[in-house]
């Protein structure tokens, strides 16, 4: 993943000059039960809510366009600026790296499906951050 930082800047400075559409197209939960987390996040744009460390937030993937991986960007309840984030999907794991300025790494998160879930760890960019999340697939 470190090698990709490069290639990751310039999708996240690329993606912090889109607007993301105002509707999402969310995954029917049936199929969020029966295909593996690839399929359900590789499938179509959807929007997601959950948590870090008890912190509500929500997160709107897509599959990038003319290429392998999710792109997308969070925000958390309460006011906060828009996290912009672009990752890989393998199975029911996922890893994405985040940037708040577009330019700079500055987080990732680390995740496994579980049911309806994804959980896992996000972590600062020097690693020296750790703090549990949460997602509810629709």
């Amino acid at each position: 993943m470190h090698r990709q930082r490069g290639r990751l800047a310039a999708v996240l400075l690329a993606l912090s000059c889109l607007a993301l559409p105002s509707a999402w197209a969310a995954a029917p939960a049936a199929e969020a039960g029966q295909a593996s987390l690839q399929q359900v996040l590789m499938g179509h744009a959807l929007v997601l809510r959950g948590q870090i460390d008890g912190r509500a937030l929500q997160l709107s993937l897509q599959p990038k366009k003319n290429e392998d991986g999710l792109e997308g960007r969070y925000f958390f309840f309460g006011g906060s600026p828009e996290i912009l984030v672009a990752g890989e999907v393998d199975g029911d794991d996922f890893i994405m790296e985040e940037s708040i300025n577009g330019r700079d790494v500055s987080g990732q998160w680390e995740g496994h499906r579980e049911g309806q879930s994804i959980t896992g760890t996000w972590s600062s960019a020097d690693g020296s951050i750790t703090k549990p999340f949460a997602l509810q697939l629709p």
